[in-house]
C-alpha cells in the first residue's frame, strides 16, 4: 500500500493477535516534503504532539485487556461451577 505523498509509504500489520478492529500500519518516509497547510500547528514537536495520542492509546489498552481478562475469568468460573 502507498501513503498519498512522495517518499510516504505504509505497510498494512497482518495476523495480529488483538485489537484487530484498529488498522496498524508500518510507515516509511524517505525524504518526504510536508507542506504548510498539511502541518499540524499545535503538534510542534514529539512531547506535545504524537506522545500524547500514544501514552492515551496505551491507557486504554491496558484497560481493554484487563477487562477482557476479568470476562475470560468470569466465563471460567461461571463453567467450572456448573459441572458436577
Amino acid at each position: 500500500m502507498t501513503g498519498g505523498s512522495k517518499g510516504l509509504r505504509t505497510k498494512v500489520i497482518e495476523n495480529k493477535y488483538s485489537l484487530r478492529s484498529v488498522l496498524n500500519c508500518d510507515i516509511y518516509f524517505d525524504d518526504v516534503f510536508v507542506p504548510d497547510n498539511n502541518k499540524l500547528t499545535k503538534a510542534t514537536d514529539f512531547v506535545t504532539g504524537a506522545n500524547v495520542v500514544l501514552e492515551k492509546s496505551r491507557l486504554s489498552v491496558a484497560w481493554i485487556e484487563a477487562g477482557i481478562a476479568a470476562g475470560a475469568y468470569e466465563a471460567a468460573l461461571k463453567y467450572c461451577l456448573k459441572r458436577k
